[in-house]
C-alpha cells in the first residue's frame, strides 16, 4: 500500500496528537495518600501527614522532597520530636517563622499545637 504525500502527513500529524495526549508536559506526580505514622513511646496520639494539606501552600513536591525528606517513607529515618525541635524534618518549615502561602506556619515547639499533628 502506498501513501500519497497528503495521507502521510495526515498520519504524522495523527500520531502527533496521541503522543501530546499521552504525555502533558510539566505533569506533577499523583499526590499519595495520607501517611499514618504510629504513636511512639511519650507522643501523645498518632500522627497523619497530609500531602493534600502540604501540597495546598507548597507549589511543588521539591519544596520537602529530596531537600528534608526521602521520597519514600521510610527512607530519611526515624521522625522524632528532638530533630524537629533542632529545625530538621517536620521542624525545618513548623517553626514559627516559616510563611507557606499567607500564613506563618506552626511551629512543632508551640504545645498548644500538638494535636494538629497527634491524634488521639
Amino acid at each position: 500500500m502506498k501513501l500519497s504525500r497528503s495521507g502521510i502527513w495526515l498520519l504524522v500529524a495523527a500520531l502527533a496528537v496521541v503522543l501530546a495526549g499521552t504525555a502533558p508536559v510539566g505533569a506533577q506526580p499523583k499526590i499519595p495518600a495520607d501517611l499514618t505514622f504510629d504513636q511512639g513511646k511519650d507522643s501523645p496520639g498518632k500522627v497523619t501527614f497530609s500531602h493534600v494539606k502540604h501540597k495546598e501552600t507548597n507549589e511543588k513536591c521539591t519544596a520537602c522532597h529530596t531537600k528534608i525528606f526521602k521520597m519514600k517513607k521510610g527512607q530519611t529515618g526515624p521522625l522524632t520530636m528532638e530533630a524537629m525541635k533542632k529545625g530538621t524534618q517536620c521542624g525545618a518549615c513548623h517553626d514559627d517563622k516559616t510563611k507557606a502561602a499567607t500564613k506563618v506556619v506552626f511551629g512543632v515547639i508551640d504545645k498548644a499545637s500538638c494535636e494538629r499533628c497527634h491524634k488521639k
